[in-house]
């Protein structure tokens, strides 16, 4: 029997597309319509084969319970089908390149596997994707997830079915000249895993592989993250008053190997107004696609806080001097 790589990578719609144009369309400009390298690949990479290592070892603890786990869109009951941890993760590499990094992923995997060698909660959902759709559903409009046999839905149909079986009526982008024109506005996340309590209560976690774990430090900021309350409004959506809300599994990548596991603060006026807000960022990046089309003029933050934060300068800071004369400095 041929055994899973699961696939742990990025949704197709997800908020970091339109999160990145919120905070400065410009950037978001140099790394998807531009498609310049900004961001440290290996970082990015860590991080892939870590979500890689993790979603293995918590399919095969879902996969041996009662109920089974859902990994991506099917259904498993035995652990057996998946590659083991280690090894899934050195097929990544074959595949996606990273072995300067195995050593380093493979030990913080194991550090973490000592510390927690059973999972928090009877694991459920690894790598489950979610997708939802702006639209009218029993008279309220806002963003409501779609029925896991509708996830592919035609962006240009008149109704969907929604998660618990009643119908959405998606209220398209509204911006003639655009492509996108008429088409339904939908936000996609994969939930790294799902877990549920013996008194049914759901969490949504989320793993996170960092060079230094301060969670004290981490969690507002995770917290206003708009990819964090997409999750908050999916799982009330999905879980109803069973949901517990979000969980960070935060894991250190180097000594002293630390690992965290708090739970993500609510924010309740925020998500009270989140369609709203994404409905207004898409359309608005939609008509500066429309009316400049060439991408290095794009409105720029230009603000020395947030150019220069905490971490040091934007990775599109050299672009914003110079242009495309950048690329080659």
């Amino acid at each position: 029997m041929r055994k899973l790589l699961i696939d742990a990578g990025r949704s197709s719609r997800g908020w970091s597309r339109i999160g990145t144009f919120s905070r400065c369309p410009q950037l978001f400009a140099y790394g998807q319509r531009l498609n310049l390298t900004m961001i440290p690949a290996g970082a990015l990479t860590r991080g892939s084969m870590g979500h890689v290592l993790q979603a293995h070892q918590h399919a095969i603890w879902g996969a041996v319970s009662e109920e089974g786990v859902w990994v991506d869109e099917t259904w498993h009951d035995d652990p057996d089908v998946f590659l083991d941890p280690e090894t899934a993760v050195e097929m990544w590499c074959s595949t996606n390149g990273g072995h300067e990094h195995l050593e380093r992923m493979l030990e913080t995997f194991r550090r973490y596997m000592a510390r927690h060698p059973e999972p928090p909660g009877n694991v459920i959902k690894v790598e489950y994707p979610v997708t939802a759709v702006l639209g009218n559903k029993d008279g309220d409009w806002g963003l409501w997830v779609v029925h896991l046999e509708d996830s592919d839905f035609d962006r240009r149909a008149v109704k969907v079915k929604a998660w618990d079986g009643g119908i959405i009526e998606p209220t398209p982008l509204n911006c003639p000249g655009h492509p996108d024109s008429g088409a339904a506005l939908v936000l996609t996340r994969r939930l790294d895993m799902v877990t549920k309590e013996r008194g049914g209560r759901t969490f949504i976690w989320d793993h996170k592989h960092q060079a230094r774990v301060q969670a004290n430090k981490s969690v507002d900021g995770y917290a206003i993250d708009g990819g964090f309350a997409a999750f908050r409004i999916m799982g009330k959506q999905m879980y109803g008053s069973d949901f517990g809300g979000l969980g960070l599994n935060l894991i250190q990548t180097q000594e002293p190997w630390r690992v965290a596991r708090p739970m993500v603060p609510r924010t309740p006026h925020r998500d009270a107004h989140f369609a709203e807000m994404l409905w207004r960022e898409e359309h608005r990046l939609a008509r500066l696609e429309v009316d400049s089309p060439t991408f290095w003029d794009w409105p720029k933050v230009q603000h020395e806080t947030s150019c220069i934060g905490r971490y040091g300068a934007c990775p599109g800071i050299k672009f914003c001097f110079y242009g495309s004369a950048a690329k080659t400095i």
